[in-house]
């Protein structure tokens, strides 16, 4: 069974299908966020409980108004249970509104409260200046780079630490 979702968030829903095909079909998305090669849109959806039972990931609609408007996910669990990887992207009529921001802080509260997590981290392009704005507009640390991509790190207390 998936777990409740934070405050603004809720799980996907078979009738979000469309708004997460057309997601993926956005190239400002597929640039930073492409899609998986093995799955459609309805697929996925109907696997988000599976990912989560076997502590791959979970994944939640950014909801505003019953509509799809972006989605913040946390995945990598498997390979150090006390950090995972956040995702996160906002469809292009929805940015700028501080949902991406909302539903990271979200999350990752979310995170440390309901699955006990010491750590959040996620990786962006180098080129990706809308989520270095808003990584460091949420205080996040730059650990470096990793294979070309930043590597961001909530901030901790104590030195943070990251391991690819």
């Amino acid at each position: 069974m998936l777990p409740t979702p934070p405050d603004g968030l809720r799980h996907w829903r078979l009738a979000d299908a469309p708004a997460l095909a057309a997601a993926w079909a956005d190239p400002s998305i597929r640039l930073w966020n492409p899609p998986p090669d093995d799955a459609d849109a309805t697929s996925w959806i109907m696997r988000c409980e599976e990912r989560w039972s076997l502590g791959l990931s979970v994944d939640f609609v950014i909801d505003v108004g019953g509509a799809v408007a972006g989605e913040v996910g946390l995945r990598n669990f498997t390979d150090d249970p006390s950090r995972a990887e956040l995702g996160v992207w906002v469809a292009s009529e929805c940015r700028r509104d501080g949902l991406a921001g909302s539903s990271v802080s979200a999350v990752t509260s979310w995170a440390h409260e309901h699955l006990d997590l010491d750590q959040v981290w996620c990786r962006s392009a180098a080129d990706n200046e809308p989520a270095a704005a808003l990584f460091s507009s949420l205080g996040w640390q730059r650990l470096g780079e990793s294979g070309g991509r930043i590597v961001w790190s909530e901030a901790l207390p104590g030195p943070a630490r990251f391991s690819p």
